[in-house]
């Protein structure tokens, strides 16, 4: 996926989510879908989570069921990382 593809996320009445610049699902379950996009990992968190939509060629990606959380991680290669991994070969 191209990385200058937009990202956008619509979260409508906490039950249907709809996102731009998805690049593959990591990991998913009723309660949790962890996406790679454009700008670093996604962790949703919720319950009764499905996908409905996936899209990769696209970048497209619809879930519904009861959002609690939307939490992005850190993007490969950010200075955050590259500080956690000193931290680690320090100890």
């Amino acid at each position: 996926m191209d990385e200058k593809r937009g990202h956008s996320i619509t979260l409508a009445n906490r039950q249907s989510l709809s996102l731009e610049g998805v690049q593959h699902v990591d990991n998913f379950d009723d309660d949790t879908i962890v996406l790679s996009t454009t700008l670093g990992t996604l962790t949703i968190r919720g319950h009764n989570l499905r996908i409905q939509t996936l899209d990769l060629d696209q970048g497209r990606f619809v879930a519904v069921g009861e959002f609690d959380a939307l939490q992005y991680g850190r993007k490969k290669g950010q200075r955050g990382d590259a500080n956690t991994t000193w931290k680690k070969i320090w100890r």
